[in-house]
This record gives C-alpha cells, sequence and structure tokens, in this order.
C-alpha cells in the first residue's frame, strides 16, 4: 500500500479495539467528535456563499456516462480521490482481476479519457486501468489490462464510500451522485462537499448539530 493509500485509511481506521467497539460493532463516535468541528466551520463558509451568489444543484445534471475502472491498493483512497475529478459522476469500489478498482462512471463531454486517466494516475490511483468493451485502446501514461466483462465484483456496501463513515453526511440520503461527491470531499473541502446537497438537505444537517 503507498503512501496515500495508508493516509486515506488512517483517516477512517482507527485501532482495532476501537474500530470493533462494543459486541464486534464499528465504533466510529471518535471519528465524529473529531470532524463536527470542522463541519460545522464548512457549514458557516457555505452559508457566505450562500449571500453573495445564487448556488445551483450539480445534481440536477446527469450527462451521459461511459465507464471505466482504475486499479490501485486501496479502493477507499480510489473512491475519494477519483470523485475529485471533474467529470466522474459516480463510484463504486470493486474487484476485477484479483485487485481492488474504483469503477467510475464519467461524462466524455466533460472529460476525456486520457485526461482522466493522467489525473488519476498522478493521484496515485490508476495502477492499471480497465476499459469497457466500447473503449478498448491503449492509454500513453497508464498500464491498460483486459477490458471489463462479468468477472467484475462490486465490494461489500460496508467497503463503499468509506469517507462519509462517521461525519455528519452519514445522515443524509444521498443519490449515488451526491454520494460520490460528498464522499470525495467530506474530509478534505467540506464546503464543496456541501454544495452536492439540497437546500433542505443542508437544513437537515444544520437542525441535526
Amino acid at each position: 500500500m503507498n503512501a496515500s493509500s495508508t493516509a486515506a485509511k488512517s483517516r477512517v481506521q482507527p485501532s482495532e479495539s476501537r474500530r470493533r467497539g462494543i459486541n464486534g460493532r464499528p465504533d466510529t463516535s471518535l471519528l465524529y467528535m473529531k470532524t463536527t468541528i470542522r463541519f460545522a466551520m464548512a457549514l458557516l463558509i457555505y452559508a457566505g456563499h450562500l449571500g453573495a451568489q445564487q448556488v445551483t444543484t450539480p445534481t440536477a445534471d446527469k450527462p451521459a456516462t461511459k465507464r471505466v475502472a482504475f486499479a490501485q491498493s486501496c479502493f477507499w483512497s480510489g473512491e475519494m480521490k477519483l470523485g475529485q475529478i471533474d467529470g466522474v459522476v459516480r463510484t463504486e469500489a470493486g474487484f476485477f482481476k484479483g485487485r481492488e478498482v474504483t469503477l467510475v462512471e464519467y461524462a466524455p463531454e466533460r472529460v476525456a479519457l486520457e485526461d482522466l486517466a493522467r489525473q488519476a494516475k498522478r493521484a496515485g490511483v490508476a495502477d492499471t486501468v480497465y476499459l469497457d468493451g466500447g473503449s478498448q485502446g491503449s492509454l500513453a501514461e497508464v498500464r491498460t489490462g483486459s477490458p471489463l466483462d462479468g468477472t467484475y465484483r462490486k465490494a461489500p456496501a460496508d467497503d463503499q464510500k468509506k469517507q462519509i463513515e462517521g461525519t455528519p453526511f452519514a445522515r443524509l440520503q444521498l443519490s449515488a451522485e451526491q454520494a460520490t461527491k460528498v464522499n470525495a470531499f467530506a474530509r478534505e473541502d467540506q464546503a464543496k462537499a456541501l454544495a452536492w446537497l439540497t437546500p433542505a438537505q443542508r437544513e437537515q444537517l444544520k437542525g441535526a448539530r
């Protein structure tokens, strides 16, 4: 596991005793307490932005997408880093060819496959790229593996959108698109995560503090 993967996992994986908690169940209370103050500050910053400009909800736009999978040492990091790329619409943690991968749905009119692969490589989450059947070819900066097929398997639910776990965002019912972007920014830029919520969802978070 590389340094960036270790750092990302360390944000969400406390010591074994605390992680399992009572009766073997995960204990996220400590993690929640650490993020509450930062979250409240992000709400204040975002409220200031609302006063200065009209905010539109990005989830209203659902463009046509294509699929591609990127292999990395840790798909928790993969979902976070790939979700931050403009043009990535949805992510999913999974397994393919014996590797942890992040399955990405991206909008070609927003980000070209070559640029997506280049950004993924720079973020350290593109050891290998697995193209969908309709997108075969080679990419200059990333090793291309076998095409995606029916052997791909989605990771368990408790491995999906791991960065949201233990944060106030975990209380919300999020669409797949919202979950991807909130997961991407929840721990690194909460103001950006808030931008993907509806006004009602933001009010729900304020009421829960």
